[in-house]
């Protein structure tokens, strides 16, 4: 595999978790809110945050991926570049303080990542030359 093989999967890698960090990060948010102005358990937040997260990597993957091939490598190193993103970015938000790694993120975020490649590059119809 040559360099311009490699290029529009790089990219298509790169704006998917893009796109899944800010909508990742919109829904933390919005959630956040929620949380202020109601007595939702705590016992919720870790629950809801894995869906956020999912529902994050899923949607930014069928947004980012353009090219139709290696949807399940492309899709694991998405969601496996998401989960290290997030984490740094959720730790520098709480200044550094109690970080704490999640195994769940570690195994389900490639895992979905792999399966949201596999759909993206089914779903949409491919182009007839």
């Amino acid at each position: 595999m040559n360099k311009n093989e490699l290029k529009p999967d790089i990219l298509d890698v790169l704006k998917s978790v893009l796109f899944a960090t800010l909508i990742a990060l919109a829904l933390v948010l919005v959630f956040a809110i929620i949380l202020k102005f109601t007595s939702l358990p705590s016992a919720v937040i870790m629950p809801v945050n894995i869906v956020i997260k999912l529902l994050s990597l899923f949607v930014g993957i069928l947004i980012g991926f353009k090219s139709k091939q290696n949807g399940i490598l492309k899709g694991a190193i998405t969601g496996l570049v998401f989960m290290l993103l997030t984490f740094f970015i959720f730790a520098a938000l709480n200044a550094f303080k109690d970080i704490k790694f999640s195994w769940i993120d570690l195994i389900t975020l490639p895992i979905a990542g792999a399966l949201s490649g596999i759909a993206a590059v089914n779903i949409r119809p491919r182009k007839q030359a």
